[in-house]
């Protein structure tokens, strides 16, 4: 069976990496619904998050960033980051380069979440 290497991070983990089955239903299983590709760091690769992660209050995961450092939105949910060449009909494996610039931008978790007043840690 084919298979993709990605990184994963989920809210409040390190990321990690794993590899999948090369299928959009094992991505939608990672992310917990239908997937939405959002802004890539490459030409070459792409973020993979829950389409309605915000909608359905999925906690708060990782920033997404502009060039200047200024927070432009928040990755709420697992993301996935994955290969998304051009040249591919369809996503593709992180190489080993860009995995290392994921683990490094993502690699630890940004946001924490507080218990619920009165719920036990």
């Amino acid at each position: 069976m084919k298979t993709w290497k990605v990184v994963v991070a989920k809210p409040g983990k390190k990321a990690e990496i794993r590899e999948i089955p090369a299928t959009y239903k094992a991505l939608s299983e990672l992310v917990g619904g239908h997937i939405e590709l959002t802004e890539p760091v490459s030409d070459d690769t792409a973020v993979i998050c829950n389409e309605e992660g915000k909608l359905l209050g999925l906690e708060p995961n990782r920033g997404l960033y502009a060039e200047d450092g200024r927070l432009l939105d928040i990755y709420c949910g697992t993301i996935v980051c994955i290969g998304a060449r051009q040249e591919d009909e369809d996503f593709s494996s992180l190489t080993d380069t860009e995995i290392a610039v994921y683990m490094m931008m993502y690699g630890d978790p940004e946001f924490s979440v507080k218990a619920e007043e009165g719920a036990e840690a």
